[in-house]
């Protein structure tokens, strides 16, 4: 008889938060989930550290079951378990033996593709005992996710042994992520008398390198990059050893016979002496280090000389956009910044990510002077992360940067690109940085076989929420709702680019691949892609895109060859992501936020409330259309966002409709110079493919300012009078606010409706206020004003105001003025063969659109009274903040749905998702946040792999 059970999936999820304390939303669910079962009816008061107990009291109380119905009533009985989750490569087989000597069983264990397969023998007691070992005192980097048990024929006597596996086969079992390295061999390694004293490779069953290594499975040495390495008698003894704690630790090496440390100059030539010294030297003379690490190399230098890291800004074409920074020790990140509990265990974590945490005050003269004694910084550089109230910090991962850091506090350790640029992992890569960014690179000859960056969280009341997913959790899979029956292959979309691939009813996402504009991340994506197809043994059936028909992911889609083809909205794609990480099969309501995503009625989205299911969805409500002028550039421009909603907020709004359009154009004399023509040209570009062409194309270069006072523009940018029939007022905003800005060249654009889309992106409010308050006109980095603004709010130590958002109900209609953008075609014509939609209901109106321009118009009295401008900042996130939970909770009457999912960008913001949590407490409303995928871009594989499992579910795909 053979029998399976599962682990709750819900108490599975729940395990995976990344912090320890489980949010409102999630403890609901939990009471609901599992109200009745007297051994877990408490669970929604578990902290996290608890939870893995939780999970083994659950697959205990089913073994149990399981062991009985086996009727085990012989002695000696033999039993064999398939067990599946991370048990493999984690010190699973040794822990195996080690539990099956002491209950004097015989049997094996064995890694097969399908799991660990374990065989005991012996008395039934025994074996139950051993079985709530194995449940309960786990490895701890495993989880157990499954048990399959079946009773079999007794082959009688004998030991207990670890067999080897044998065969590649189709992997069923989960591959194993990197970790930090653990205590016990650091312990070693700063042992004189140990072997492996200051290696930097040194590793166990419980760290080290794991994906990054792999290039096949089952997780074997011979299927690593590790191979390369012959083993000496020395390491092969611990590694045949099952009560060695380096047992089948696949990466295990020692000085003699694993990898070596190199340091090369820029011109790539060895450096003599001792490696780490000397980088070590280099880098405290003010250098640039390239170091390698798990999954590719960061670039290293001195965190306090404002000099060197303005020179690695230039060198690496990143102007503001902010670097980690590696601490040597708890310590010293909580002297730079402030650390909650929650934080400090995530950063201490095997992950070890990087976590986004508060910069405290500059250090006083008594902090200054005590670091000047011991030669610790006093401060960090201002250049780190400018107009950011946060630092990224994180901790050693590997022995190599607990070596480097011996003589150091605290480096920049950022990604050894160029900006936009995929991450470097080989040698042959190391050249294009060598010289150009870095002085020297710290490097060796272990191969690197994934690239993977550093993963990124942060924490919003006490809720881990992911920012970049990759190191430490890629490839751990995601639980889907349903078991589709055909693979299915997501592509994301274009920013932050990510895929999934289902397999055995879970979706194996891809690390952080970055923006796919450049064709070098365009190649990235295209191979990390064949290489988890092959590790998986899979080949798609189903390719899931979004419906932007410019996306490279669209357009990879159109290349490939698959029975099925799925266009999916872009938010709904959001909601959905969100939907699959708790566990809701029911209709919620989605709040997708975020800076752009292509709509079914050809407009940019970006504001929306969603009635979602898994398969399809209805817009309720949505941010009023105002134009995006010079499309892409306005993402880098945010002062062309400023005009636009200045324009709508005090001309009401579509000028063309209330025949003063070309007026407004006219009431400011400028200079058009090249600025018209780039934009008039550019019509036919999509929002991605012009933006890096188009940022500074209105002129206003680098150094671009603005009259302060409010008293003129100066040169040929005044004002030339203003018609009786325009909005006086309007035109004294356009001189007080843009000034050296080319404001009638872009007046222009919208009125004539020439490359300016509509979009209800709120993303783009979030720039155009950070603009209006004094914030940058032109940015290096998407979202830099909004974080900037999100920075000032923080500042605010009074009590902030709420503006009001104005309420157009009804059949409103908004002249489109888009452009070059038309409607997608939603039956896929632009696709050889027939390719599917996620199914859509009204997608395109909605009864409810929020209007921006009472706000506007509030933040602009403050701005001209002279209030505060983080007073102004804290205001305008509080406004956004009730909004929401003021139009989620009508929307929650009038349709009867409780769940709320809020994703998108926009709820990277942890100011105002706080505040939304908060005000929502009240209201009744189960809100739901990402805890595994991130808010941003990063997270809509998820969502459209979801979709279209959902739409096979339900018969909706029709093959090509």
């Amino acid at each position: 008889m053979q029998e399976k059970f599962e682990v709750n999936w819900l108490a599975i999820q729940v395990h995976k938060l990344s912090g320890p304390v489980l949010d409102r939303a999630s403890k609901g669910e939990i009471r609901d989930k599992l109200a009745g079962n007297s051994d877990l009816g408490n669970l929604s008061l578990y902290i996290c550290e608890r939870l893995k107990q939780v999970c083994s009291d659950v697959i205990m109380r089913d073994t149990n079951e399981i062991l009985n119905g086996l009727k085990l009533e012989r002695d000696p009985v033999r039993v064999r378990l398939l067990v599946n989750g991370i048990v493999q490569g984690v010190g699973f087989r040794p822990t195996v033996y080690r539990f099956a000597r002491a209950e004097h069983l015989c049997g094996f264990v064995k890694n097969t593709s399908h799991g660990v397969v374990i065989e005991i023998e012996g008395a039934p007691e025994s074996i139950r005992n051993f079985v709530d070992r194995l449940v309960n005192d786990a490895p701890p980097l495993s989880r157990i996710e499954s048990i399959e048990a079946e009773e079999v024929e007794c082959s009688g006597g004998g030991e207990f042994t670890i067999e080897m596996s044998d065969e590649p086969g189709s992997p069923e079992t989960l591959f194993p992520v990197d970790t930090s390295v653990c205590n016990d061999c650091l312990r070693e390694m700063n042992d004189p008398a140990d072997r492996r004293y200051r290696y930097p490779f040194i590793n166990c069953t419980n760290c080290g390198p794991r994906f990054t290594i792999i290039e096949g499975l089952p997780y074997d040495r011979r299927f690593t990059t590790m191979n390369e390495f012959e083993m000496d008698d020395f390491c092969r003894a611990q590694y045949e050893d099952p009560s060695d704690r380096r047992f089948h630790a696949e990466p295990i090496s020692c000085p003699d016979c694993g990898p070596s440390l190199l340091l090369v100059d820029s011109q790539g030539t060895p450096v003599d002496g001792d490696p780490i010294e000397e980088a070590q030297r280099l880098v405290s003379e003010g250098k640039i280090l390239a170091v390698k690490g798990l999954g590719g190399y960061h670039l290293a230098c001195l965190a306090s000389d404002d000099e060197v890291v303005e020179r690695l800004r230039r060198r690496k074409k990143r102007p503001t956009k902010p670097f980690a920074l590696m601490f040597k020790n708890i310590e010293e990140v909580e002297r730079f910044c402030v650390v909650g509990e929650v934080e400090r265990k995530i950063l201490r974590s095997p992950q070890a990510p990087i976590v986004l945490l508060r910069k405290r005050e500059a250090a006083d003269g008594a902090m200054g002077e005590a670091a000047h004694k011991t030669r610790r910084p006093a401060k960090l550089s201002d250049r780190i992360a400018p107009n950011n109230s946060y630092i990224g910090a994180f901790l050693p991962y590997t022995p190599l940067h607990h070596l480097l850091l011996e003589a150091f506090d605290v480096l920049v350790m950022t990604s050894a690109n160029f900006t936009d640029e995929p991450l470097i992992s080989s040698e042959d890569e190391l050249r294009t940085v060598l010289g150009a960014i870095a002085d020297a690179a710290l490097t060796h000859n272990r191969r690197i076989a994934h690239k993977c960056d550093d993963s990124i969280l942060f924490v919003s009341s006490d809720r881990a929420v992911p920012v970049r997913r990759a190191r430490g959790y890629v490839p751990e899979p995601v639980p889907l709702l349903n078991g589709p029956r055909r693979t299915i292959l997501a592509l994301g979309g274009q920013m932050k680019g990510t895929f999934a691939i289902s397999k055995g009813g879970r979706a194996f996402l891809s690390a952080h691949l970055g923006d796919l504009g450049d064709y070098r991340s365009q190649k990235n994506f295209v191979t990390e892609l064949e290489e988890f197809e092959r590790l998986l043994e899979l080949s798609p059936e189903v390719c899931v895109h979004d419906m932007h028909p410019d996306y490279f992911t669209t357009r990879l889609a159109s290349r490939l060859d698959v029975p099925y083809r799925v266009a999916v909205q872009h938010h709904h794609a959001h909601a959905v992501s969100v939907m699959v990480e708790h566990g809701l099969k029911r209709d919620a309501i989605g709040v997708s936020f975020d800076g752009t995503g292509y709509g079914t009625d050809g407009r940019l989205w970006g504001g929306e409330f969603l009635l979602a299911s898994p398969v399809r969805f209805k817009r309720l409500a949505h941010m009023k259309y105002v134009p995006l002028p010079g499309s892409g550039a306005a993402v880098y421009e945010p002062w062309r966002m400023a005009l636009s909603f200045l324009r709508d907020a005090y001309s009401g709004g579509d000028g063309a409709r209330r025949g003063d359009a070309t007026s407004l154009g006219e009431m400011v004399s400028a200079n058009s110079g090249d600025a018209a023509s780039r934009d008039e040209g550019d019509m036919a570009k999509n929002e991605f493919a012009s933006s890096k062409d188009e940022v500074g194309a209105s002129g206003t270069g680098e150094n671009a300012s603005r009259d302060g006072g409010g008293t003129g523009m100066g040169g040929n940018n005044t004002l030339n009078g203003v018609s009786a029939d325009v909005d006086r007022e309007f035109a004294r905003l356009v001189e007080r606010f843009f000034g050296g800005f080319p404001a009638r060249v872009i007046l222009d654009l919208i009125a004539k409706g020439v490359n300016s889309p509509l979009t209800s992106s709120i993303g783009r409010l979030f720039d155009a206020v950070a603009f209006l308050l004094g914030l940058e006109g032109r940015v290096s980095f998407e979202a830099e004003d909004a974080i900037a603004l999100e920075s000032l709010a923080l500042s605010c130590s009074e009590d902030p105001a709420i503006y009001e958002f104005g309420l157009i109900e009804g059949d409103a209609r908004v002249r489109d003025i888009s452009g070059a953008l038309g409607a997608p075609d939603l039956d896929g014509g632009s696709f050889e063969g027939k390719a599917g939609s996620s199914a859509i209901e009204d997608a395109q109106g909605a009864s409810l659109q929020l209007d921006p321009g009472p706000l506007v118009r509030s933040v602009v009295d403050d701005i001209l009274r002279g209030r505060d401008r983080s007073f102004i900042a804290a205001s305008f996130h509080f406004s956004v903040a009730r909004m929401i939970v003021d139009t989620i909770t009508r929307l929650s009457e009038e349709t009867g749905v409780t769940d709320i999912v809020l994703s998108g960008g926009v709820f990277q913001n942890r100011l105002l998702l706080d505040r939304i949590y908060d005000l929502a407490e009240q209201t009744g409303l189960k809100l739901h946040s990402h805890i595994i995928v991130p808010p941003n871009d990063g997270g809509i594989s998820l969502g459209q792999i979801q979709i279209a499992a959902s739409m096979l579910e339900e018969g909706m795909l029709e093959a090509d």
